[in-house]
């Protein structure tokens, strides 16, 4: 680093050319960063539950729906969902909606079928024929009223609430912008009419929810540069290096994000919250070498400014680069999740790091030592923080054996409450918190219809077992009937339910012919009747070759272990009723949402061992000692199990923002573990004792790591206005944690060095020194100001 410093002080337009050409490209990266959202762009196109998710689109024009919704009764322009105004509306909305190419289909009360009686049997009615509403609507919602197609999912048991189905042409992120928009700007012009509606569905919840997130996010970065800039102005006295650290900053969130750009990866939900982590995170190295370069003006006020800022590269830069390298392979280890956001996240903001560390060594005093010349800061400020840090050594010292019995017990406490009680679980309502209107747009769904959301399973037939073979469908109904028994989950729905209601309705409407038919070849005339007359309502449950059907069950939301169990019994389900040539995949929003959580609880149970090993390798070769580099993760590990532990005990789970933590913690919260070790280790190199060694290093680096801890704590406590409750709740507990890791580092980890360095001689002893000595624990240990002086000058 003061090889780079260097080069920049003595090649200043150099310098400025290759940053400014940097800037350029990299900034013409920006404008290529979009916006992302929904379950695909964060799970990935290639992962399995995705893959089968578009297989079943593309089969059955379902999957991922969206539902719009809307209320007769008291109050609304109509008295149920049959009366003529709602039914013109509906088909209203069915027309407008279908016309755009974003959406593949629209079903609700104006165009779905209703199989009736009829002089061959049965015919296909619809309630909206011909463009206006039929005559004997009130004889077809008696009918519709008695048909699972329809009860639960177009419409509530009591008829004052129906539902138009819309499937998006995919689950692309663009898709499922435009969808979103176009049911906006479509129910804007009904609203007027004095209907009103509520929207679920993947596509406008996400589009909505990662809208306010943006926006949310934007809002804050006003709020967190003010917040670094009291900070930075508190730690250097000076306006003016405050405001080139921050334009510093901005140059480095600009490269960040265009190196986003570049690489054509999307802004998901999880990367709304990449700028105000860079610069929080990033602006740590600046920190630390702004109170080298203050200290070494202050011991040679003489000097000029470029003997200081290269001093104070020289101090600071090694423990700057492996802080920047922990933090990076911290966040870098999120590249090992199975879940693309995560993988997005880590490596980004890993360059974002990197990028940071760069220009505070380069642009940072380049800019420095262009400002005008300033006294350096009074002395009995800096001279403050030393009691401080004295009492907090002889705090260590004095009850070093209480402090670690007690940071063991709450390793064992804690981290028995992580491991055993705290698991994974998120839906997308609990992440946008329970203010947005799409949670209160579930809420009524679930309470109307009985469900929000289904689980899809999508059967492969083998070419021995036929649709129509009575065995085939036996085997189908006694799969439906098991399946409506697993708690959490509705009835079956499938071509069965069309074969039995096409089968009653040949026969007279009797009500005992409700079921299959006798034989294959009665079973096949059903079929072809459903498909001449209705095969839209057909397609939607059976394959134009009849090699694959669809089971549907609606569900509500639910935990991710009631979705476990309901999985787990569903697979036995199969296993016990179907033959092992029958191909059967789980889909839907239902397995998705499991697999998400699955694979998020995976990541977090991936990653922090990742973290753990990879910046407890790098600190230990930066300190050469293996000792010292776990006594460094000590410090770190502790808040982190008691946040995480407190959660499990508390009965809270790990969410998608929640499950980073502790990685997150990991890589940042080492940070001041290292650069009062590296100095440490310096003067133990010199030959002082471990007392000795460890008060020089509190007293040279204290100050910087109280302020970056206290700047990482507030920049993250910043995230709480965030409109996601996730991103919200990651701030919070993140900020707790690293002001848990300044605590421990201040206190735990003079202790621990304590208990594991060789004990000094008895001359040596710090309850053997003079009363004005700094280091004897009874007395102030300020020491002179001549003392401070030397001690700044020192070149170790």
């Amino acid at each position: 680093m003061q090889r780079l410093t260097r080069f920049s002080l003595e090649n200043p337009m150099a310098t400025l050319a290759l940053l400014l050409v940097a800037t350029v490209f990299l900034g013409a990266g920006v404008p290529r960063v979009e916006q992302a959202y929904g379950y695909r762009v964060m799970v990935g196109s290639e992962h399995p539950a995705i893959q089968g998710l578009d297989s079943l689109v593309s089969e059955f024009s379902g999957g991922y729906p969206v539902r719009v919704a809307w209320e007769c009764g008291a109050g609304h322009p109509c008295e149920n969902v049959f009366d003529p105004a709602s039914l013109e509306m509906a088909e209203a909305l069915t027309r407008e909606l279908a016309s755009e190419a974003s959406i593949i289909s629209v079903v609700g009360p104006a165009n779905a079928s209703v199989l009736v009686p009829g002089e061959d049997g049965f015919t296909a009615r619809r309630f909206v024929e011909n463009g206006a509403v039929v005559r004997d609507a009130g004889a077809l919602a008696e009918y519709v009223l008695a048909d699972p197609l329809w009860v639960g999912d177009l419409v509530s048991a009591d008829a004052r609430l129906g539902v138009l189905v819309l499937q998006p042409a995919d689950n692309q992120p663009s898709t499922e912008v435009r969808v979103a928009d176009t049911i906006e700007s479509i129910l804007e012009a009904h609203r007027g009419r004095g209907f009103s509606y509520f929207v679920v569905g993947d596509a406008p919840a996400a589009v909505s929810s990662g809208r306010a997130l943006a926006q949310s996010t934007s809002d804050l970065i006003p709020y967190l540069a003010l917040v670094i800039g009291v900070l930075l102005y508190l730690l250097t006295g000076s306006w003016q290096q405050t405001g080139v650290t921050l334009a510093t900053m901005g140059v480095a969130l600009l490269w960040t994000l265009g190196v986003l750009g570049w690489l054509a990866w999307p802004q998901d939900g999880i990367l709304q919250v990449l700028a105000p982590v860079v610069v929080i995170v990033g602006v740590c190295d600046a920190v630390h070498f702004l109170h080298r370069y203050a200290a070494e003006r202050l011991a040679s006020p003489g000097r000029p400014s470029r003997h200081g800022l290269l001093a104070a590269a020289r101090d600071a830069g090694p423990a700057c680069v492996i802080t920047s390298l922990t933090s990076g392979a911290a966040f870098a280890s999120f590249a090992f999740s199975d879940l693309d956001t995560f993988l997005r996240f880590g490596v980004i903001l890993t360059i974002g790091v990197l990028i940071c560390l760069l220009l505070s060594f380069s642009l940072l005093p380049l800019l420095i030592d262009k400002l005008p010349a300033e006294a350096p800061r009074p002395a009995r400020v800096s001279r403050a923080w030393a009691p401080l840090m004295d009492g907090a050594l002889s705090l260590s010292s004095a009850r070093a054996p209480s402090l670690l019995a007690a940071s063991a017990l709450l390793l064992g406490v804690f981290g028995f409450g992580w491991v055993v009680h705290l698991s994974a679980d998120t839906n997308l309502n609990e992440a946008i918190g329970d203010k947005s209107e799409h949670y209160h747009a579930v809420a009524s769904l679930e309470e109307a219809l009985g469900s929000s959301q289904t689980l899809e399973l999508d059967i492969r037939l083998p070419p021995e077992a036929r649709i129509e073979d009575v065995d085939t469908l036996d085997r189908i109904a006694a799969l439906s009937q098991g399946l409506s028994r697993v708690p959490g989950l509705g009835q079956a729905e499938s071509v069965l339910n069309l074969i039995r209601r096409l089968n009653r309705l040949v026969h007279a409407d009797a009500p005992e012919f409700e079921r299959i038919g006798a034989s294959t070849h009665a079973n096949a005339q059903l079929l072809e009747l459903l498909a001449f007359d209705d095969p839209d309502t057909l397609g939607r449950w059976l394959s134009l070759d009849r090699s694959r059907l669809r089971i549907s069950l609606a569900s509500l939301s639910a935990s991710h272990a009631e979705r476990e169990a309901a999985l787990v019994e569903v697979r036995r389900q199969i296993r016990q009723t179907l033959p092992e040539s029958w191909d059967v995949r789980l889909t839907g929003e239902f397995a998705v949402s499991h697999a998400w959580v699955r694979d998020l609880q995976a990541t977090q149970l991936r990653s922090f061992p990742i973290a753990f090993g990879l910046v407890f390798i790098l600190v230990s070769i930066f300190l050469r000692s293996w000792k010292l580099g776990l006594a460094a993760m000590v410090p770190t590990l502790l808040p982190v199990v008691v946040v995480l532990g407190a959660m499990g005990w508390l009965g809270m789970s790990l969410d998608v923002a929640r499950a980073m933590i502790a990685a997150v913690v990991i890589g940042i919260g080492v940070d001041d573990a290292i650069h009062v070790l590296a100095h440490y280790k310096k003067r133990r190199d010199a030959g002082d004792t471990s007392h000795e060694a460890m008060g020089a290093a509190l007293r040279h680096s204290g100050r910087a790591v109280v302020t970056t801890s206290i700047a990482l704590s507030l920049g993250f406590l910043t995230l709480m206005m965030s409109a996601w409750q996730t991103v919200a709740s990651f701030g919070l507990f993140v900020a707790i944690s690293i002001l848990g890791a300044l605590v421990a580092t201040l206190l735990v980890l003079p202790a621990l060095v304590f208990a594991v360095a060789p004990r000094p001689a008895l001359a040596h002893s710090p309850l053997n020194r003079p009363l004005n000595s700094p280091l004897n624990p009874a007395t102030p240990l300020t020491p002179s100001r001549p003392a401070t002086a030397t001690l700044l000058r020192r070149k170790d």
